[in-house]
C-alpha cells in the first residue's frame, strides 16, 4: 500500500484496495522483463556472447577467440538477436578493438539500434552481459553452439528432403539427397575440426 492510500476509503472493498495497490508493482515487473521465463544463464548462445564480452578476455591469449570467430558464423545462432550481437562482436574483434559490453552497445547504436524498435535487443544484451560467463569458458560455449547448429542442420535438411520428395522431379531426387549429405558431412567435419583444435 503506498503512502497516499495508507488509509482506505470508508466502504471500499479491502480486497479491491489491495489489488489496486499491487497493480503498479506488477506493471513495473512486466516492463522490466521483456521475456518472462527466459534465463540467459541456461542458454549456450547467450553464455558464449557473455564470455566473448568478458573484459578479462580483452588482454588474454587471442588464440581461442580467433578460433571461435573464424569457425562460428552468425548463421550458427538460432536466435536472430544473438546472431546480430555476435556479428558486432566479430566485427569489433576483426578491427582489433575492444569487444566488451560498452563497445558492443556502441556498435549496436551506430548500426541504428538506438530506437524503440530495437529496445528488446538492447534489453537482451543487458541480460546476456549479466549472465556470469567467464572468458575461459568461451570455447566450451562455442562448442555447444556449434553442436546445436549441427543438429538443427539435420532438421533443415530433413525438411528440404521432404519438400523435394513432394515437389521435385524423380530424376533429381537422388542427386539432391547426395548434395544434402555432402553439406551435412562438411558440417560434421567443421564440428570435429573445432573440437580437435581444442584437444
Amino acid at each position: 500500500m503506498n503512502a497516499l492510500r495508507a488509509v482506505p476509503t470508508p466502504g471500499e472493498d479491502p480486497a479491491a484496495q489491495a489489488r489496486a495497490d499491487l497493480a503498479p508493482v506488477d506493471e513495473l515487473h512486466v516492463a522490466r522483463n521483456v521475456e518472462p521465463g527466459y534465463d540467459p544463464a541456461t542458454d549456450p548462445e547467450a553464455m558464449l556472447l557473455c564470455a566473448l564480452m568478458d573484459v578479462r578476455n580483452q588482454s588474454a591469449d587471442r588464440t581461442d577467440i580467433e578460433r571461435i570467430t573464424t569457425t562460428l558464423t552468425a548463421a550458427d545462432f538460432e536466435d536472430p538477436a544473438h546472431a546480430r550481437i555476435y556479428s558486432h562482436i566479430v566485427d569489433l574483434i576483426s578491427a582489433g578493438g575492444p569487444h566488451d559490453f560498452a563497445s558492443v552497445t556502441g556498435a549496436l547504436i551506430r548500426s541504428g539500434a538506438d530506437g524503440a524498435k530495437d529496445a528488446p535487443l538492447r534489453k537482451r544484451l543487458m541480460g546476456i552481459v549479466t549472465a556470469g560467463a567467464h572468458s575461459v569458458a568461451a570455447v566450451h560455449y562455442a562448442d555447444n553452439v556449434l553442436s546445436q547448429s549441427y543438429r538443427r542442420s539435420f532438421h533443415i535438411a530433413g525438411g528440404r528432403l521432404i519438400q523435394a520428395a513432394e515437389e521435385a522431379p524423380e530424376a533429381d531426387l537422388f542427386d539432391f539427397m547426395v548434395e544434402l549429405g555432402t553439406r551435412q558431412r562438411a558440417a560434421f567435419n567443421r564440428l570435429n575440426a573445432f573440437r580437435r583444435a581444442h584437444s
